[in-house]
């Protein structure tokens, strides 16, 4: 007697040790290794870098360069596949799935969006467009006005001779004058005036005409003024 009522205890006792196991695993959210690859379009191509979000769960992941994926998920997760120019695609792992892993294939449908065709004229017609661009100013076109005023022959000439001498003109000059003077330092300075012979040059040239010759004033036409500068000697030149 004593022995059966030890059995029966025992029974009991494991019994509702079992079961209580039997319900904390029925009870237990499994994880399931979720993989595949993405593909898209009638051609069914890959599509590397695809997004997979679980909502429920606020993660994700992204195909690799092959389309394939692989994360872990639980029964009854709904995940969202996203693929720019594709509609979005939605996948449920099943409640009641017990496997361990669980493959698939999803495939993205095209979401082409349809626009009219529109013409861009820039111009009513080739005439416009001709006048645009003949009138169109080049990006270098004032480099070019430069150059070609710069590389002119009259004013090259123009600037040479506002330019004045140089250095070594004004050196040479002053040589000149010492030489001068130290070869007249001993003789008495005469004055044209009182000179008959400088006289009789002047009474002839008067008789001549040449004083009434105007031609020399030629050869200073283009010479600048002692008070004028460069800018204003070339607006004059151009009449401004």
């Amino acid at each position: 007697m004593t022995k059966k009522f030890i059995i029966l205890i025992s029974g009991l006792f494991l019994g509702g040790a079992l079961s209580g196991q039997e319900v904390w695993a029925q009870g237990e959210s499994k994880s399931i290794k979720f993989s595949g690859v993405v593909v898209g379009g009638k051609q069914a191509e890959i599509l590397p870098g695809a997004h997979i979000f679980i909502a429920n769960a606020g993660r994700g992941t992204a195909t690799s360069n092959n389309g394939y994926f692989s994360m872990p998920v639980l029964p009854g997760d709904s995940l969202v596949f996203s693929y720019t120019g594709y509609k979005r695609q939605y996948f449920v792992i099943p409640r009641d799935f017990r496997e361990a892993s669980l493959s698939a294939k999803i495939e993205l449908r095209e979401d082409a969006v349809t626009l009219r065709e529109v013409k861009i004229y820039p111009f009513r017609n080739f005439d416009e467009f001709k006048k645009e661009f003949l009138s169109m100013t080049l990006p270098d076109a004032r480099e070019r006005e430069a150059l070609a005023r710069n590389t002119d022959p009259d004013y090259i000439r123009k600037m040479a001779i506002q330019q004045g001498d140089g250095i070594n003109t004004g050196f040479r000059m002053s040589q000149d004058q010492i030489q001068n003077y130290n070869t007249n330092k001993g003789f008495a300075n005469t004055i044209p005036f009182f000179n008959p012979f400088a006289w009789a040059s002047f009474i002839k040239s008067v008789k001549d005409g040449k004083l009434k010759d105007n031609s020399w004033k030629e050869l200073y036409k283009d010479t600048p003024t002692l008070n004028t500068n460069r800018d204003s000697y070339i607006r004059q030149q151009r009449g401004n």
